[in-house]
């Protein structure tokens, strides 16, 4: 045999060698055949064989499936005999092979561990003398060595650990924490990972407090990890683990989920990577590196995500039908928790990167619907999808998938009520009565009448969970599929009875809302009354289970305002705004969640202005109305900073301008914009509309600063990509947009009047703001919303086409202003006016007060701060402004939760048209309200430059509309669809009805009329247009007004033939009806009312009406039939349709009726706002 031949040194350091590669590599069927050699050719290694011998029985027992755990266990106990040998081997080689001995004792000590004694093996690992320097003692086995390092360190950490030896156990953790080793092979990577992996679990594990220190000291370990397994690349296919090993899964879901809580509460990476914490406070790092380190934060936390989430699917199953992968399904719910700070208002789009919000929402609906295919029919997926895509403004997505949602609900509670037992895998009751209750806040707040009827028929669903019976006990449960065992049904109580008081609250305000919201679009008058009873009941009962929540107070205002209980709504808007003011201070919320809260708070001091004017408290309003902008602390604060705007640095400038408005959503700017034209119409009661036309400058200014210029919005929605033939739609009424943003911008030549005369027109106003929230100077460079560089106001100039001023001097505007700045006063001026507000407020009656309404004069928030140290002690910076009792701490508790609410749907990002329209219908009712507020100071060029460019913008907007892909029709352009703002057919409703109010300014009554039938032609139930119709169709009857516009004459033209005098001769003489009388002149713009009675013997002698007399008739008839249709419908509350109704029952003789509907006008007006309820918020009855 091969055995008495001579040894070949330069075999045996071969033969080494390929010995070494092949332990490194794993490849333990290679083991036996290549020890055998090294036997032969270098005898003296005889321990360095017998440890690889060892290492592959190690391996063969260690990496058996779970399933033959007995016989693994026999294995593991059959390695007990080579306990001798290695130690008999040990001992000899220990003097001249120091390098095998070292590998020798390391796979003793694995042996130990792997018999559950880590007491030997810790013995054997403090006798092991560490490997020998020589190059010529370790020649061939280096690779092997430095293996055997890392799984020395592994098993010394994990029996510390076993043992109870915590601070050793820490200490070794942290060590290999700190100098990570390699990963060049397979073996190496192996134990790396499990070394890696065991310090992470131990983190997590014997993590005594969520504080600051042990989330550096947690996160150190997973970030070692994931650095890591950054640099080794992914596992080969071949690589093999052990089952004593911890799955990788483990591990990143780990890692995953400390990511997570560090960033629910409110922490983020340090701006260095040298910094002695990882991890900091978001208040502790300076502003201008809290973007940078939000990007890293959210870059890291993607990666994890990647990671694990490839694992989770590639590892996992899909279910039976009487299964569920619960992993999947909890994954899913903290990937919507993360999605939620990152989608909240703490985060910016930059923060989060490429994208921004929209593409963090994107990426989550793909780990939606990827985990979808590991799960069947999962409620929390399914309610997980509805979520994000009503928050990506796919609201019929939304509700596909609500629908299969509740379906699948519906069933179960059904299949539970029945046997009396839970099912498995099913969203549990308050869970799906708070999802149930968020798509009612959804279909209401952001749906048209389609969607209101399908949140009546959830409501009703709802109504019947809360009756259903369920099991008594939780722990009761049944699988699907699976029927009660011998008809058995354990005890059940109402759904009602179990649910939490907060879903209780959620589930009635809902119920609520989608009674109230249905009230106002029924066509059942007679329902009405009652279906605003049965919201204010839920509501209350709302209200009782949670009283505290302004959702519930806001809509309950709301709705006892519509059935005019105002004292009863001022009473719950007051105690609303009291009760989030009581719990902001006593729960010490962030600010985040104050300005958030504040936000919410705006429609209801809007509401509780209006109620005020229903009682006549008109001065009390106007505080009201300042109140609202002043709890936001200040003008700087609310609108942003220009002060640095000119700075050298444009991102700096940019970030210095950002105001709360900047982070505020559609409809809570459209609430700014209704609370400003509450002020404008209080200062029009007081000082008349010629004084009031000034404020309309600040009205452009604010959309200006919420929106972007007008200007923007109209060329947004005219650069569209060129249209083809087949998706040309012109506009319905023929409008060109040629002109539209030449003519953008009204224009006027009022003459100025006197600084004496408008100083002492506004000592009465009652929108008088304090110089607090005065925002920045026009002068200065402001920013809108959507990062557009807002310009100075708009001028209003109108000329004639020849460039020359109109027919009479009008009044002119002076310097232009932001929104709620003071205007030029003296200082005489300024004390007399502060002197009469104190004066007043110290008569007015009590009324909730702002947080930061209370400011000291001599340090103000609004004002400019010098530069500060990031790094100065705390004890030396200043108080806060207004706060001196309260200096400056440091705080090393961890931060409170990030307090989304995990059943909550944050504001949707609307798709881009849904923007647009909402945008449009906003600057169109502005644009009418100032146009309205122009024709009663009788300024007639201004309002008609004003509906000129209203009609333009709205016919572009239709035109739009008819180039989408789904194109237009009847019905998409009279609904309104998902979204905000109004239809096409309601804006062009609108402006043609404004204009029929600008042509009635200039007694053209005729023109009028066909501009109001062009109004209720786009939409049958506009209240304005029916109004303002009805009213000249009585003029007709009574005979004020004509039935047919007088022709005028022409004049004729000298001619020699004398033609033109003979066809004048032979033009037929023109009478007016019940006179002979001949219009030789041009008739009057106003008609005479004087009707020459007829004799009464040629009445007695009429058989038939004379057409005069049946147009007259079918006049009256006609606004009858109108006014009584809408005051039946859109316009039971409305005081001016029932006085025209009353008139139409005068006018046909019906005198009962008559007084029923004037006294009923009286009732109205008892409790008439100054502008109606639903102009509170265009949220409807949800905030």
């Amino acid at each position: 045999m091969s055995v008495h031949k001579t040894p070949n040194p330069e075999k045996g350091a071969r033969y080494l060698g390929l010995l070494d590669q092949a332990l490194c590599n794993g490849s333990w069927s290679d083991i036996p055949e290549l020890a055998r050699k090294v036997d032969k050719h270098a005898r003296e290694r005889k321990c360095l064989t017998l440890a690889a011998r060892a290492e592959s029985q190690i391996a063969s027992a260690s990496h058996r499936p779970a399933s033959a755990s007995s016989a693994t266990s026999t294995s593991l106990h059959g390695l007990g005999e080579v306990v001798p040998r290695l130690t008999e081997a040990i001992g000899a080689a220990s003097k001249d092979h120091q390098d095998d001995a070292f590998v020798a004792s390391s796979c003793l000590a694995e042996i130990h561990w792997l018999r559950e004694a880590p007491t030997e093996a810790l013995k054997v690992l403090d006798e092991i003398v560490g490997p020998s320097t020589s190059s010529k003692s370790s020649a061939g086995t280096l690779g092997w060595i430095e293996v055997c390092a890392v799984r020395n360190a592994s098993i010394r950490a994990a029996c510390f650990d076993s043992l109870g030896r915590q601070s050793e156990a820490r200490e070794s953790y942290q060590a290999a924490v700190v100098k990570t080793p390699g990963y060049r092979t397979p073996e190496l990577r192996r134990w790396t990972s499990k070394l890696l992996a065991r310090a992470c679990m131990y983190s997590v594990k014997k993590m005594p407090s969520p504080s600051l220190q042990d989330f550096n000291e947690t996160y150190a370990a997973f970030r070692a990890w994931g650095d890591f397994w950054q640099r080794a690349g992914p596992v080969s296919e071949k690589s093999s683990t052990s089952h004593f090993d911890i799955p990788r899964r483990q591990v990143w879901k780990a890692y995953y989920d400390l990511l997570s809580t560090i960033l629910q509460h409110g922490l983020l990476h340090a701006p260095s990577q040298d910094a002695g914490a990882f991890i900091l406070p978001d208040p502790s790092i300076a502003v201008e590196q809290r973007q940078s380190s939000r990007q890293r934060q959210r870059a890291e936390l993607k990666r994890v995500e990647a990671t694990y989430e490839s694992l989770l699917l590639e590892e996992t199953k899909f279910p039976k039908a009487s299964q569920t992968n619960t992993e999947v399904e909890e994954w899913t719910e903290q990937v919507i928790s993360n999605w939620r700070v990152f989608s909240g208002s703490a985060w910016t789009d930059t923060d989060v990167g490429e994208g921004g919000k929209r593409a963090v929402s994107r990426g989550t609906l793909d780990i939606l619907y990827r985990a979808a295919t590991k799960t069947f029919h999962s409620t929390p997926i399914l309610r997980e999808l509805f979520t994000v895509h009503a928050a990506l403004g796919e609201f019929d997505l939304a509700m596909h998938a609500f629908d299969s949602y509740i379906e699948i609900v519906d069933k179960g509670k059904a299949r539970a009520e029945k046997t009396g037992k839970h099912e498995i895998g099913l969203d549990s009751d308050d869970t799906a009565m708070t999802t149930a209750s968020e798509a009612i806040r959804l279909l209401c707040r952001y749906g048209d009448r389609e969607q209101a009827e399908k949140a009546v028929e959830i409501s009703k669903a709802m109504q019947k969970w809360l009756e259903q019976r369920r099991p008594a006990s939780p722990e009761v449960s049944l699988t699907n599929g699976d029927s009660a065992p011998n008809g058995s049904r354990p005890c059940s109580q109402p759904t009602s009875s179990v649910l939490k008081p907060e879903t209780l609250a959620a589930a009635y305000r809902a119920l609520g809302v989608s009674r109230a919201h249905w009230a106002r679009l029924t066509y059942e008058a007679e329902s009405q009354r009652p279906t605003l009873a049965e919201a204010n009941n839920n509501l209350k009962r709302a209200q009782k289970y949670d009283t505290d929540s302004v959702e519930t107070g806001h809509a309950l205002a709301l709705v006892l305002a519509d059935m005019r209980d105002v004292s009863g709504a001022v009473e719950a808007a007051r105690s609303a705004i009291q009760a989030a003011g009581q719990a902001q201070q006593s729960n010490g919320a962030s600010p985040a969640s104050a300005i958030d809260l504040e936000k919410r708070l705006i429609p209801l001091w809007h509401l509780l202005a209006l109620c005020s004017t229903a009682e006549d408290e008109y001065e009390t309003a106007g505080h009201i109305c300042e109140a609202a902008y002043r709890q936001f602390g200040g003008s700087k604060v609310l609108f942003g900073d220009s002060t640095t705007s000119n700075s050298s640095d444009p991102e700096n400038s940019v970030a210095a301008l950002r105001g709360i408005v900047d982070q505020m959503e559609g409809f809570e700017k459209e609430s700014l914009i209704q609370i400003k034209m509450t002020q404008i119409l209080l200062f029009e009661l007081t000082e008349g509309s010629e004084e009031a036309i000034d404020l309309t400058a600040e009205l452009l200014s604010l959309y200006s600063r919420l929106f972007g210029k007008p200007e923007e919005v109209v060329a947004e929605i005219i650069a569209k990509p060129p249209q083809t033939a087949a998706s040309h739609a012109p506009s319905r009424l023929g409008g060109t947009l040629k002109s539209i943003t030449g003519s953008i911008r009204p224009r006027s030549s009022r003459s100025a009047r006197s600084s004496g005369e408008k100083d002492a027109t506004r000592q009465r106003s009652l929108v008088s703001v304090d110089d607090s929230l005065a925002p920045p100077s026009t002068q200065n460079v402001a920013t809108s919303t959507n990062g557009q560089i807002a310009g100075p106001p708009i001028a209003i100039t109108v000329t004639n086409e020849d460039g020359v001023s109109s027919e009479k001097p009008h009044h002119r505007h002076h310097l232009p202003h932001l929104p709620f700045q003071g205007r030029g006063r003296s200082r005489s001026t300024e004390r007399r006016i502060s002197e009469g507000d104190e004066k007043a407020a110290s008569e007015e009656k009590a009324i909730p007060t702002p947080q930061n309404a209370a400011v000291s004069e001599e340090k103000r928030p609004d004002q400019p701060l010098g530069d500060m140290a990031h790094n100065a002690p705390h004890d030396q910076w200043p108080p806060p402004p207004g706060h001196d009792d309260q200096p400056p701490q440091q705080d090393m508790r961890l931060p409170a939760p990030h307090p989304a609410n995990a059943n909550t749907i944050p504001e949707p990002q609307l798709l881009p048209i849904h923007e647009r329209r909402h945008r449009v219908s906003v600057l169109v009712k502005a644009w009418l309200f100032s146009a309205e507020l122009y024709i009663r100071a009788e300024t007639l060029d201004d309002a008609e430059s004003l509906v000129h460019d209203a009609l333009k913008l709205t016919e572009s907007l239709e035109l739009e509309l008819a180039q989408s892909e789904d194109g237009s029709n009847a019905r998409r352009l009279f609904a309104k669809g998902w979204g905000s703002g109004k239809s096409i057919d309601e804006l062009l409703a609108d402006v043609w009805s404004t204009k029929a109010l600008l042509l009635l300014g200039r007694e053209r009554k005729h023109e009028a009329m066909a501009a109001y039938e062009q109004a209720i032609s786009y939409h049958p139930d506009h209240p304005a247009g029916i109004i303002g119709l009805s009213n000249l169709l009585m003029h007709i009857y009574e005979e004020k007004l004509s039935a047919e516009q007088p022709q005028i004459p022409v004049q004729p033209l000298p001619s020699a033939s004398g033609s033109l005098s003979l066809i004048n001769e032979a033009r037929p003489t023109l009478t007016r009806p019940g006179s002979a009388a001949t219009l030789t002149t041009l008739p009057s713009r106003r008609p005479s009312v004087v009707v020459e009675p007829e004799p009464l013997e040629l009445k007695e002698r009429k058989i038939d009406p004379s057409p005069a007399e049946l147009n007259r008739l079918a006049a009256r008839d006609r606004a009858y039939m109108l006014l009584s249709n809408l005051t039946k419908h859109a316009g039971w509350d409305n005081s001016e349709a029932w006085l025209s109704l009353a008139r139409a029952h005068e006018l046909s003789k019906e005198i009962d009726k008559a007084k029923q509907a004037l006294w009923w006008v009286v009732e109205l007006e008892e409790t008439q706002p100054i502008r109606p309820w639903r102009e509170v918020t265009p949220g409807g009855y949800t905030v």
